[in-house]
């Protein structure tokens, strides 16, 4: 009868210990997830010569605009960048020389 009490109380136990390891680990997933990755980005072709980006929440994080920029002469593709953000303003990146914008785009980074 003792062995199967030891048995009983250890299986408890065990069961008991994992479901508590459970609640505790789920949180600390979940927050780390959001934790510095901005959200709420939109990004666009502003006009002729650059794009811009920006994002309404940035949890810690940073956003930039991207731009794909295309020589209407010779078609070769360049991307250039914007600067870095992490307060909701506008983000912009410029074509440079006589390039135009083909696509715009948003770069995020956690810090």
């Amino acid at each position: 009868m003792k062995a199967r009490t030891r048995s009983t109380t250890w299986r408890v136990l065990l069961a008991g210990s994992a479901l508590l390891c459970v609640p505790l680990a789920a949180p600390a997933t979940a927050s780390a997830a959001v934790a510095g990755h901005p959200s709420g980005c939109v990004y666009q072709v502003a006009d002729a010569w650059r794009t811009v980006a920006r994002c309404s929440k940035s949890h810690g994080g940073h956003y930039r605009a991207l731009a794909r920029c295309k020589d209407p002469n010779g078609g070769k593709v360049q991307e250039f960048v914007g600067n870095w953000r992490n307060d909701g303003v506008w983000s912009k990146a410029y074509c440079q020389g006589s390039t135009k914008p083909l696509t715009a785009g948003v770069e995020t980074k956690v810090n």
